[in-house]
């Protein structure tokens, strides 16, 4: 009697799980995000939101958004006082370093990608975007024509699509091995 194979996760499911283990990485006091580079079903390379080389962590007092979390004034926008890289930018920067083409590459992250990072992976040759959290640009910008340009830069990927279910994000997820460290 042969014993049943165990279930597999589909090779979007399986990145969606390293871009997480990723996240675990990084220190921000907000949003933690990970991300991860595919091309040809292999990883490229990982990147998770956090500040730069040599720069102490956001927990540190590194970054002056992070560490005035309760003003309202800096409360979802001031990223131009937010010293952090984002994942996806983390990601792609570490394919650079270590020549990893991107052309025609997939990225999965655990956030929808901001605007920035849209504009940044569509000049890295970035075709796919497939993301965990999803979130509404109007109510992030509140104005139609920064929506509008969103919408647009969307469109030019190849794929640009939810993947997995938010509600399976918890906590626990990774508990076990993070309590051991």
């Amino acid at each position: 009697m042969s014993t049943p194979a165990p279930h597999r996760p589909s090779k979007d499911q399986y990145f969606l799980l390293i871009a997480l283990a990723a996240r675990t990485r990084a220190d921000c006091l907000g949003r933690r995000v990970g991300a991860v580079i595919t091309r040809d079903a292999r990883v490229l390379s990982t990147g998770y939101n956090g500040t730069p080389f040599g720069m102490p962590n956001c927990s540190d007092g590194g970054c002056h958004r992070c560490s005035r979390r309760d003003d309202d004034g800096l409360r979802g926008g001031a990223y131009d006082i937010c010293i952090c890289v984002h994942a996806e930018q983390n990601a792609l920067l570490t394919a650079a370093r270590f020549g990893q083409q991107t052309l025609g590459a997939s990225m999965t992250t655990t956030t929808q990608p901001c605007f920035g990072c849209l504009k940044e992976m569509l000049q890295a040759g970035i075709s796919e975007v497939r993301y965990l959290h999803p979130w509404d640009p109007m109510e992030a910008y509140d104005d139609r024509a920064l929506v509008q340009q969103y919408a647009a830069l969307r469109a030019r990927f190849d794929a640009f699509s939810q993947v997995g279910d938010p509600a399976m994000d918890t906590p626990e997820l990774f508990g076990a091995f993070l309590e051991q460290s």
